[in-house]
């Protein structure tokens, strides 16, 4: 997991990153807007539009519905009006019957019904009598009287029963069929006496259903349906829905309408569990209402399919800014991630690293990569301008340090040969003059800077060699040196300034007795001498250190003088500022001195 957020961040951190998220903002939020802008214009276009196609719709049903209405009163009017109907009704209200068939009037109101399929039924009835006139009720006692009652109760006016579940019989069979009523108290066509009886005529469901399903819109995913005043369906194409309260299919208060006498402009209600627009009218005829429901679903296919449209264009612009910024960035990012490879390579040193330029390319990024290669190259020539420079003083500084020591010491053993000429007669003369020439030819080697440590050794070996033959005491040297370091290597005249020092200053007063050991060992990855001897020392509990500079020594050490000097700047010279001498030493106890050099290897180490 840490191995993943960190290559997320760096992608993030990442030049083609930051485009693409710009050019994909750019392109999205013009695209957003413009999608919810065009959305919202045409929701609200699209909901106007339904809006006023839903009211000229109902209108038009009712108008539809009142008209057949109309025509159902004509009818009754008719009938009740027709004297030989009229005729036969007093004579059959004579007779002390209480259900009355009567072929004569059966035959005179088919005349009237045939002309129209959806009459079911048309029935007389007083308070005691009932009479058949088309279709007989069957087994609808309660009914009739409620009939008869509602009806007497109106006066003059027609009375609207509701879809009801009718039982007619006949001479041929008995059956059920979906009907509502219309009734109407019969009055005496002369005098207009009231008659006691009313006539009620029964109409198919069918023709309300028929009527609502031609008014119905294709397009949309409409219902219509008829209510009435206590909210009952009456009316609608699912006979399922039929007889039922409304209120059982609407959500919450959404069926507040049943209580509103006015036609609403459309409100958004929950119908069936789906989102709906409703619209409804009441009759002229009577208070029964038609209701037009909309799924609000089925309004917004336009719109729809305008957002269906733009989020095609949008996918289609996303895909198009991530090519084109992946292709942008990259145009930048490949070679900036060129340049900065290149940029690491020379901050660990390596001056040679150029930028592979693209000679087609003339822009920024062009021009700073030629200025990035001209001055990585112009640095590497001032560096090796400058080691040139600083190698070349480095081996002026070393020869002349070198210098110093030769005409020295060649100046006191050549003095040291001619007062033992004159006083030995010569004697060790040849022998001096041998170790002499052994020692200078160690010390000038082949223009090497360093030499093995077993020339080293050789070359303090031939020093005390003539030491001892001109002092008059003699000096014992121990050589402790191990064996694997004999073929390693080190700067030259190293050793004998110290053993040198040891000699003129530690055993200054006396010589018997006088030993200097000379120790070589590896200690990992450096390679330590040790000069120790057990001459007269000086006051200074330690004095060491490879950074301490010479000029700080106290004054009891200034007989160390130029030779350890020359020693310390020649190491640092050579093998660098770690390394170099420690020197410890106690007043009677002796000095003791410490070469810290790295491990060096090979036939020869040029300076």
């Amino acid at each position: 997991m840490g191995a993943l957020g960190k290559s997320m961040r760096h992608l993030k951190s990442s030049i083609t990153y930051k485009w693409m998220l710009l050019l994909i903002a750019i392109t999205l939020i013009p695209l957003f807007i413009l999608g919810v802008v065009s959305y919202s214009i045409t929701k609200d276009a699209i909901d106007k539009k339904v809006k006023d196609s839903s009211k000229q719709l109902i209108r038009q049903t009712g108008e539809n519905i009142d008209i057949r209405f109309s025509g159902y009163k004509d009818m009754l009017m008719q009938m009740i009006t027709n004297p030989e109907i009229m005729s036969l009704l007093h004579k059959i209200q004579q007779r002390d019957e209480s259900v009355v068939e009567n072929l004569s009037l059966t035959s005179k109101l088919a005349y009237f019904t045939s002309v129209s399929p959806e009459f079911k039924s048309v029935s007389f009835m007083t308070e005691s009598m009932y009479i058949k006139g088309i279709f007989r009720w069957d087994d609808q006692a309660e009914r009739k009287v409620d009939f008869f009652n509602r009806t007497m109760s109106a006066g003059n006016d027609f009375v609207w029963f509701p879809t009801r579940l009718g039982l007619y019989s006949d001479t041929a069979d008995n059956h059920e069929e979906l009907v509502f009523s219309v009734s109407k108290q019969v009055f005496n066509i002369h005098d207009g006496r009231q008659l006691g009886m009313a006539v009620v005529l029964d109409i198919r469901e069918e023709m309300l259903s028929d009527i609502l399903k031609k008014n119905a819109e294709s397009e949309l995913h409409t219902e219509s349906f008829i209510i009435d005043r206590n909210g009952i369906i009456l009316s609608h194409a699912d006979k399922s829905m039929l007889m039922t309260s409304v209120e059982q299919w609407f959500d919450g208060n959404d069926s507040s309408f049943l209580h509103n006498d006015a036609m609403e402009d459309g409100f958004v209600a929950h119908y069936k569990g789906k989102e709906v627009m409703v619209n409804y009218l009441q009759l002229k005829s009577n208070d029964w209402r038609v209701v037009h429901i909309i799924e609000r679903s089925s309004l917004y296919k336009d719109s729809d399919r305008v957002i269906q449209v733009i989020a095609v264009i949008i996918l289609a612009c996303v895909l198009f800014a991530i090519v084109a910024a992946y292709a942008m960035a990259s145009s930048v990012s490949r070679p900036l991630k060129r340049m900065v490879r290149a940029m690491k390579q020379v901050h660990i040193g390596n001056l040679s690293a150029r930028i592979d330029r693209d000679a087609n390319r003339i822009d920024e990024i062009a021009s700073l990569q030629y200025h990035f290669n001209d001055m990585v190259e112009r640095i590497e020539e001032l560096v090796d301008a400058v080691y040139r420079e600083q190698n070349n003083k480095r081996i002026a500084e070393v020869k002349a340090l070198e210098a110093q020591i030769n005409p020295h010491f060649l100046y006191n053993t050549l003095d040291a040969i001619k007062w033992t000429a004159l006083f030995q007669k010569a004697n060790n003369a040849a022998e001096m003059a041998r170790l002499l020439s052994r020692l200078l030819h160690i010390s000038i080697g082949k223009g090497d800077d360093t030499v093995f440590v077993q020339e080293e050794i050789e070359h303090v070996e031939c020093y005390m060699g003539i030491q001892n033959l001109r002092a008059a005491g003699r000096i014992e040297v121990k050589y402790e040196i191990a064996d694997e370091v004999k073929l390693f290597r080190t700067p030259k005249v190293i050793l004998q300034p110290i053993v040198e020092n040891a000699v003129l200053h530690g055993f200054a007063d006396h010589t018997e007795g006088g030993v200097i050991t000379i120790r070589c060992r590896q200690d990992r990855d450096r390679l330590i001498f040790e000069v120790t001897d057990n001459g007269r020392g000086f006051e200074q509990e330690m004095y060491a250190s490879a950074s301490q500079a010479w000029d700080e020594m106290p004054k009891g050490a200034s007989f160390l003088g130029v030779g350890l000097s020359n020693v310390e700047e020649r190491i640092k010279l050579i093998c660098g500022a770690d390394y170099g001498l420690g020197i410890t030493s106690r007043p009677g106890e002796g000095t003791a001195v410490v070469i810290t050099l790295p491990i060096m290897k090979g036939e020869s180490n040029h300076v």
